[in-house]
């Protein structure tokens, strides 16, 4: 099957196998008469929550899908540790859902595996004056790769120039998914792309490709 597209750039026709028609998922939360609780929701029906998912009605809280994307099993999970944490363990300091490093995988073949900022959201959200490097490197420079015959993809880092902080990870390849959880761990503790660069990697591991990656930094 074919599509053919128009637009500002010069017209072009692309083939494929498949279609993929995504509808998306509307919230039922029209059924549960939540205005009578004083719990209010969002244009398109998700339950408002705070930082530590209160909800309008400070006796309520909400976690999960409900309260609107990501809609990911895992931040359910998470949200779940977080209340557990403020409701039952009674946490000296309340935990909260602001600055979570979210990840996802979607399980195509190959894997896209992504966390934290993409490069866009990096320029646009970030403070002014702060540099933003980023690094993008084919998948058929990873050794691993290569004795697979699996070298569709890339892999590309957003970083902060000055503090060395890796801002957002994402892997198109063979599993992206795993590649990204590594580079997530160093997220989650503050590492400098610089760690990763020097660290000691097995071969021929895919972790491996971490050592190479830094070297397309622009």
């Amino acid at each position: 099957m074919s599509v053919s597209t128009t637009g500002s750039g010069p017209d072009a026709e692309l083939r494929g196998s498949h279609v993929l028609f995504a509808a998306g998922r509307v919230p039922n939360t029209d059924r549960l008469n939540l205005p009578a609780a004083g719990i209010e929701t969002t244009a398109r029906g998700h339950v408002t929550v705070d930082a530590q998912l209160r909800t309008t009605n400070a006796r309520v809280w909400a976690l999960g899908d409900v309260k609107g994307p990501p809609a990911f099993t895992h931040v359910s999970y998470d949200d779940f540790r977080l209340l557990r944490a403020n409701l039952l363990e009674k946490a000296a300091t309340p935990l909260t859902a602001a600055g979570r490093i979210l990840p996802y995988v979607v399980y195509t073949d190959p894997q896209l595996g992504h966390v934290g900022l993409h490069e866009h959201e990096a320029r646009r959200d970030l403070a002014p004056g702060r540099t933003i490097q980023v690094a993008s490197m084919p998948m058929s420079y990873v050794a691993r790769a290569l004795e697979t015959d699996e070298t569709r993809g890339l892999m590309r880092a957003v970083v902060d120039a000055d503090s060395q902080q890796i801002l957002g990870f994402t892997c198109l390849g063979l599993e992206g998914g795993e590649i990204m959880s590594v580079v997530q761990m160093a997220m989650v503790g503050r590492v400098k792309w610089t760690a990763l660069r020097d660290a000691v990697w097995a071969h021929p591991s895919l972790a491996e490709s971490l050592n190479n990656l830094w070297g397309f930094l622009k």
